[in-house]
């Protein structure tokens, strides 16, 4: 049986994701931060839970901007229909998940087959921080003067990961440059002439994990290990503050590479979906 959570299934929800954690960072993350239901924030999530008497099976997640996330190992495609049933008339932008996952949802969704902007599965990989060698640090946060050189990485960034394109992408950019310079996850890094390199983030946080996103070098600076440089760096200061465990996905095989040298282990993969643009659900599908 497929129902919505209320505010007293949230224990249960954190005990069922705990073991599935490499992939459920953002349900986790939005349940940490918003609880459960609706609210004004993008991140807000309602979530629906399968159940067999009074045991979960699997956690379907729907946030307030229009992202789909789930865990539930062995779906099938008529609970994944089944879940889509649960959220008709929602407006969706795209999916991130388990890679099996994400794919029954995509099948579940046969009159969108030809509207993904992108359709992506990407190596995961979790790192111990205990065994984490830290290099020298040359992060600092994002200030306003930043704002002109973030939103051009940004845009850069969502083209070249393939999740924007067109006339979105400035907007986009836009709004993630507001985010990082308001917020506390991102990291500008520099050079040792202090000439800023590239940027890293923190995109999810549940516990004494986190999901590092939004790994980005300068063109110019590329193929020399910064990557790893600074993420390793980012992630000295959050073992600092009590964080045990990263987790990320990698959009290259550069990135793997560079994530690899670091530590990082691969544990599975991870699919990022993305329409064109927003669909209202049960309007088209």
């Amino acid at each position: 049986m497929i129902r919505e959570a209320t505010a007293t299934d949230a224990e249960q929800i954190t005990a069922f994701l705990q073991p599935h954690i490499e992939t459920s960072m953002f349900l986790l993350s939005n349940l940490e931060q918003h609880g459960i239901g609706t609210s004004d924030h993008p991140h807000a999530t309602r979530y629906f839970l399968y159940e067999a008497g009074t045991k979960i099976h699997g956690v379907f997640g729907v946030t307030q901007n229009g992202y789909l996330m789930c865990q539930h190992p062995r779906l099938c495609l008529a609970t994944a229909r089944g879940y889509l049933a649960r959220i008709e008339g929602t407006t969706v932008q795209g999916m991130t998940g388990d890679s099996d996952q994400v794919s029954q949802f995509i099948d579940a969704l046969p009159s969108l087959r030809d509207t993904w902007l992108l359709n992506r599965v990407e190596p995961l990989f979790t790192l111990d921080l205990a065994t984490l060698q830290a290099p020298v640090s040359r992060l600092s946060l994002p200030k306003q003067n930043d704002s002109m050189m973030l939103e051009g990485w940004f845009e850069q960034l969502l083209i070249e990961t393939g999740i924007a394109s067109g006339e979105n992408t400035r907007h986009l950019a836009t709004l993630r440059t507001r985010e990082a310079i308001a917020g506390t996850g991102t990291r500008i890094y520099c050079g040792e002439d202090r000439a800023p390199i590239g940027m890293t983030s923190v995109n999810a946080r549940a516990g004494d994990c986190v999901q590092i996103g939004g790994v980005f070098v300068r063109p110019d600076c590329r193929g020399q290990g910064h990557a790893g440089r600074m993420v390793a760096a980012q992630l000295a200061e959050l073992r600092d503050s009590g964080t045990q465990t990263a987790v990320l996905f990698a959009a290259s095989d550069a990135a793997a590479k560079a994530y690899t040298r670091i530590g990082f282990r691969r544990v599975g993969d991870y699919r990022v979906a993305m329409l064109n643009e927003a669909c209202t659900l049960g309007a088209t599908a």
